[in-house]
């Protein structure tokens, strides 16, 4: 056992004081003089092991970010810094992973407001009423898309020179739009 040197101190409660540090004290006059004791522990573990810690760019990097969306998304309340070493962000894994999270939500067409909304859900009815309406929002772009791509798919076949006067499919589908405006 390793023992530290003795050390005064004035305490207002030196009853608990000296006991909350664990050690047996006496008093003299107005001061306390504690005896502590430090104990060595080779097998104790830290909750979180140093180089499992990453710092912003690594973590920016292994995500595929940059490092000032990693800020953005904190201040939003996304993310949060896990630890602060010496004044820097540190990142565990399990943060990593929720950044991967929102760029996949991100890559589906959520909204930062719509990816709060699944991280803060308290049900999975609410994250999923969020995924649904994407989803449909998805279904009727994809149709929308399927028709644009039909047209440019008939204006590339038209034989005629111009297919905004030329072309018979173009020109069907310039009449029924109009049809529909009026």
């Amino acid at each position: 056992m390793l023992r530290a040197a003795i050390h005064p101190l004035r305490p207002e409660n030196a009853g608990k004081l000296a006991w909350w540090f664990g050690a047996i004290g006496a008093v003299s006059g107005e001061l306390l003089v504690i005896q502590r004791t430090l104990t060595v522990e080779p097998e104790f573990k830290s909750s979180v092991a140093v180089d499992t810690l990453m710092t912003i760019g690594a973590l920016a990097g292994r995500a595929g970010v940059a490092t000032s969306a990693v800020r953005y998304y904190e201040r939003r309340g996304l993310l949060v810094a896990d630890v602060r070493q010496s004044g820097q962000r540190r990142y565990r894994p399990e943060t990593l992973r929720r950044l991967v999270f929102i760029g996949m939500l991100q890559d589906a067409g959520l909204s930062l407001d719509d990816i709060e909304g699944v991280l803060t859900a308290a049900s999975k009815q609410e994250w999923k009423a969020i995924g649904v309406e994407r989803l449909t929002a998805l279904t009727a772009e994809i149709e929308r898309l399927q028709r644009a791509r039909e047209y440019l798919e008939g204006a590339l076949l038209c034989r005629f020179d111009h297919p905004l006067t030329e072309c018979r499919v173009m020109g069907e589908e310039i009449d029924r739009r109009l049809e529909v405006a009026t």
